[in-house]
């Protein structure tokens, strides 16, 4: 049966200095080994392991090198990108003040290469991320990655990973694409007999809620870090 302790991350800084964060997994790592268990342990990409508003900086300053446009340049220069999606750019550039031709032909632009491999190598590792997911990993955890990034950009999102030195494409390790209910129902369910989900990092409530049906309730709580100063997680409620 699924095992959770720790499942929702609210902060882009949880890994630095988080020592005693770290050690909690750790001690549960250390036990499912001893009973010769897997010890899966889920972070989603996007705001959590990498920093995604380098990518929007690219897109931008590629864009207005070949179109002028007073109002996307004090768009960009006046937005802060911090955990903004996709969809949110496209909903605020309806409202911009350019024709609909020129919201149109930049829509297209950023659906047409948000996730390019050239955009995707603009993204950053966030904080001590790269630590302690490997140390994680050299100490046993099943690295599982999970992003809403279509299958099409599956091929530099790993390449991306393996640049930052990530564990990715080695045993013990996975990553899920366009994140959704068929797909984690599927997955999840080979890892019934396997082990238990020991953590989960994610600031997405969404796809929270789409592993909660495979999980035992009496062991999940959610786990926030909005304090920066903080050097510990504080458990907000359990569920």
């Amino acid at each position: 049966m699924f095992r959770i302790f720790m499942i929702m991350l609210f902060s882009v800084s949880i890994f630095a200095n988080n020592q005693n964060s770290f050690k909690k997994i750790n001690d549960e790592i250390t036990n499912n080994n001893k009973q010769d268990k897997t010890s899966f342990v889920v972070f989603n990409l996007d705001n959590v392991l990498l920093n995604s508003t380098t990518r929007y900086e690219l897109l931008f300053n590629n864009y207005l090198k070949k179109h002028r446009s007073r109002a996307i340049k004090k768009y960009f220069k006046e937005k802060d990108f911090v955990n903004l999606k996709l969809n949110d750019i496209l909903n605020d550039i309806s409202n911009l003040k350019i024709s609909k031709k020129q919201k149109d032909n930049f829509k297209k632009y950023l659906e047409e290469n948000y996730n390019s491999a050239n955009t995707l190598s603009a993204d950053i590792a966030i904080g001590e991320s790269i630590d302690f997911v490997n140390n994680l990993y050299k100490n046993g955890a099943f690295i599982v990655y999970i992003t809403n990034r279509g299958l099409n950009s599956i091929a530099p999102t790993v390449k991306k990973l393996e640049s930052l030195n990530f564990p990715i494409g080695k045993n013990k390790t996975t990553i899920i694409m366009n994140v959704n209910s068929n797909n984690i129902r599927n997955i999840t369910s080979k890892w019934i007999n396997m082990g238990e989900i020991i953590a989960i990092f994610d600031s997405n409530i969404k796809n929270i809620k789409l592993l909660i049906p495979y999980l035992n309730k009496d062991k999940l709580f959610l786990i926030s870090n909005e304090n920066l100063d903080s050097k510990d997680f504080t458990i907000i409620k359990s569920l």
